[in-house]
């Protein structure tokens, strides 16, 4: 069963830096890319949450979308439901 996905204000926040970084900096082809990378990405945390490796974080999980970027989620099974707590680029310093 495929787990429903929730993106909270600070990963959308994050998305849009990255998306507007892209605009400035390169061409529309990156940005299909990136959300090529994020719908595959996402259908596998939907499909088997626990792929990816744990971050420093308790409890949530790190995944890598592209070698330019990543998010960072928690699983809420009694929610049925992922939820993206944070996306970034790999070059920002990390918080997470």
């Amino acid at each position: 069963m495929a787990l429903k996905i929730i993106w909270s204000a600070k990963a959308k926040s994050g998305l849009s830096k990255v998306i507007e970084y892209l605009q400035k900096e390169w061409t529309q082809r990156e940005i299909t890319n990136l959300e090529e990378n994020i719908t595959s990405t996402l259908s596998a945390i939907s499909s088997n949450p626990e792929i990816f490796p744990k971050s420093s974080v308790k409890s949530s999980y790190r995944a890598l979308v592209d070698k330019n970027n990543y998010l960072i989620y928690n699983i809420d099974l009694k929610k049925s439901c992922i939820n993206i707590i944070n996306f970034r680029g790999t070059k920002q310093n990390p918080k997470y």
